[in-house]
């Protein structure tokens, strides 16, 4: 009699749970689950496991069972903003987290409560925070805050908003120069541990910063750092696959034996523009995260690349939620098999613009390009908000995506798509 394996994950996608079996046949499917998915295996019968899991429990053939979870990625609807938690390994990373509770609620009511209910601290490994707009990073502030939680590093891309009165600076993000008459911003944030700035950041970067202090001062937080590009955040093998975290932007230019970010025509344009672009790589499948790069910025990132491209992926997050501040050559670009577009109902912004839409879909890979939205997932019914979360599943070599059917039935939950293979 060999042993049962305590746990595994489901290797297929919507793989199928069985109310029981009889002389080895399944009868009745009770459940789908993703691929990834953990399962408890509870017992055995002939090709099939008993197993605990997310929804009703039951029987799975052992085929549709392994120890290898892949990686998932969860693009949460945190309302208009970004928020991204990524599993991997035994590793966990959140790209943004909206502007409000969305991420803390989702991550402490639902995803790590069997972390939190045996009280053992839920451990983020890296944070990347794209830029510092509010919509990205708000929702990071209860979470550092949350002594349930630890954090490795806390990444992010050096430029800071300072508070609108009395700024001693000529630009909410800092003095400018000009040279060779272009315009420099002069303020890089390092170690948002450390800073020792004489003027007020506004009030939610301040919050922010006192957070950081805070988890560090805790022993929560190990460290943090200013990627530019050319940085590898994170290069690990896992599951005998290469696991990278490439950064793409933003560029820094050496101007009087400093570094500069070159200054864009505003405040919003130029944090936006020189937001983090995150390049991912499991196995042979790709993922790019470009914050809220706008039209300045994409001609800028594509020239500094010049007859390179590094932005070609197979699923890109779209960046600006879906604006219309864009570029259809980086786009022609990025040529992704899906776009995930993130946003929210909030009505000054009409994100997604119809021609975001519109360009994701020409613009990609494929003969059915794939195109989701966080607001379109969403739905509502008998006055609770349903969140409209996209799924996405990768063992190296298949990427699944998964988004919920409005009306859940266990049985039939996912309206799930495979992408086209790994080129």
């Amino acid at each position: 009699n060999t042993m049962l394996p305590t746990f595994l994950y489901a290797t297929t996608n919507e793989a199928p749970v069985y109310e029981s079996i009889i002389n080895n046949r399944a009868t009745k499917l009770i459940n789908k689950i993703q691929s990834g998915t953990y399962v408890t295996i509870t017992g055995e019968d002939n090709d099939f496991y008993k197993v605990k899991t997310a929804g009703p429990d039951g029987w799975m053939r052992k085929t549709d069972l392994a120890d290898t979870m892949g990686i998932k990625i969860f693009y949460l609807d945190v309302g208009q903003g970004d928020g991204i938690l990524i599993e991997v390994g035994n590793l966990k990373i959140l790209i943004d987290a909206g502007p409000a509770v969305n991420m803390h609620s989702y991550l402490t009511k639902w995803q790590y409560t069997y972390l939190i209910r045996s009280n053992k601290p839920v451990h983020i490994d890296y944070v990347f925070v794209s830029h510092f707009d509010a919509d990205h990073y708000k929702g990071l502030i209860g979470i550092l805050n949350d002594k349930r939680f630890t954090f490795g590093t806390v990444y992010h891309a050096g430029i800071l908003k300072f508070a609108e009165k009395n700024n001693p600076y000529n630009t909410g993000l800092g003095d400018t120069i000009q040279h060779n008459g272009i315009e420099y911003l002069t303020k890089i944030f390092d170690d948002l541990i450390q800073t020792s700035e004489p003027a007020a950041f506004n009030r939610d970067i301040t919050n922010f910063m006192a957070a950081v202090k805070n988890a560090a001062a805790e022993n929560r937080l190990g460290k943090t750092k200013r990627l530019v590009a050319g940085d590898t955040a994170v290069s690990k093998t896992i599951e005998n696959k290469k696991f990278v975290i490439d950064v793409l932007g933003p560029f820094t230019e050496k101007i009087g034996g400093r570094h500069r970010f070159v200054y864009w025509q505003d405040e919003g344009k130029t944090i936006n523009g020189h937001s983090l672009v995150l390049k991912i790589t499991f196995g042979a499948r790709t993922f790019l995260f470009g914050g809220d790069l706008n039209t300045r910025s994409e001609l800028y990132l594509m020239q500094q690349y010049g007859n390179t491209n590094p932005f070609m992926v197979d699923v890109a997050k779209s960046c600006h939620h879906g604006s219309s501040d864009f570029t259809e050559a980086f786009m022609q670009q990025v040529n992704p098999f899906a776009t995930v577009i993130s946003s929210g109902d909030n009505e000054s912004f009409s994100h997604p613009r119809a021609d975001a839409i519109g360009c994701a879909g020409k613009y990609a890979r494929g003969n059915r390009p794939l195109v989701y939205s966080t607001e379109l997932a969403r739905s509502v019914s008998k006055n609770k908000i349903l969140f409209g979360m996209i799924n996405l599943r990768c063992n190296g070599t298949d990427i699944y995506i998964n988004q919920m059917k409005e009306a859940s039935r266990p049985a039939d939950m996912w309206d799930a798509y495979t992408l086209p293979g790994a080129v």
